[in-house]
């Protein structure tokens, strides 16, 4: 007797169990659906962005390009000889972002330049002589950099960077028109340039793969260098150098002793992209 009332009893247990089993189970599924219902989601969409995120590769969240222009007019005024003319530059850029504020990367950049100079010489017998002397000159040079972002404004939009870059390149002038006699292009063949600079630059992200960038060269710090590589008949081969400290560029201290024409002296900008 005592055999067959514990039967009956485990039966009951079990009964009651599977049925608390059966509501726990029916309010889980009740609050899995509510909680879909609120968020509008549903578990196969958030696996399947889970999974997009992981597929994306390192580089393609870590590595960008770009293009970036540098547009230049100068009108420079001296006791003896008067230069104006114009360039454009262009340097497509390829970088890593290291970390969230800092990003380091390479540009390479290809320029033609159109100058006019009109030299003035004293004669004998008092007189002035002047003559123009027109250049073409094509040039490269490569860039690499490194930048880290000091602040961002307006939801992150905007962000300040301080960059650091050295260069180093190369210009072929080509005379044009005029004489280069007794001038700085006579026998010259070609010139080398290169530095270290420190300079500003100010970015707005318009789009999540996309923004655009200005640069502040004439706020730069730093040091420049040119080698120039001349050939004479009869001294042959030979080069001169020169060098400048930069202390706000040497294109600010020239505007503000008023030798470069007032107004758009020059705008360098570009746009990067993420992959």
């Amino acid at each position: 007797m005592k055999k067959e009332c514990l039967v009956i009893l485990m039966v009951l247990i079990a009964c009651v169990v599977r049925g608390q089993d059966d509501h726990i189970a029916d309010g889980l599924s009740s609050v899995a659906t509510i909680a879909g219902e609120a968020q509008d989601v549903t578990p196969q969409d958030t696996a399947t962005e889970v999974k997009a995120a992981a597929a994306v590769p390192l580089w393609k969240q870590k590595l960008y390009y770009g293009y970036n222009f540098d547009i230049y007019f100068h009108n420079d005024t001296r006791s003896n000889w008067k230069e104006n003319g114009w360039s454009i530059r262009l340097m497509p850029e390829i970088g890593w972002r290291l970390q969230e504020r800092v990003y380091i990367g390479v540009r390479l950049g290809g320029s033609y330049q159109n100058t006019a100079t009109t030299y003035s010489f004293d004669l004998e017998d008092g007189n002035q002589l002047s003559h123009e002397l027109r250049i073409h000159q094509g040039s490269w040079d490569v860039t690499p950099y490194a930048r880290y972002r000091l602040k961002t404004l307006f939801n992150d939009k905007v962000g300040i960077w301080l960059e650091a870059h050295a260069f180093v390149g190369m210009e072929f002038p080509s005379v044009v028109k005029g004489d280069v006699s007794g001038t700085d292009y006579d026998g010259l063949k070609y010139s080398c340039t290169y530095g270290l600079q420190v300079s500003p630059v100010i970015t707005y992200q318009f789009s999540k793969k996309r923004s655009f960038q200005i640069f502040f060269s004439i706020l730069s710090l730093g040091y420049s260098g040119t080698t120039f590589f001349y050939h004479n008949e009869e001294e042959g081969n030979y080069h001169e150098y020169t060098n400048d400290v930069i202390i706000f560029s040497g294109k600010l201290r020239n505007l503000i002793a008023n030798q470069f024409t007032p107004g758009l002296y020059g705008l360098k900008f570009g746009i990067q992209k993420s992959f």
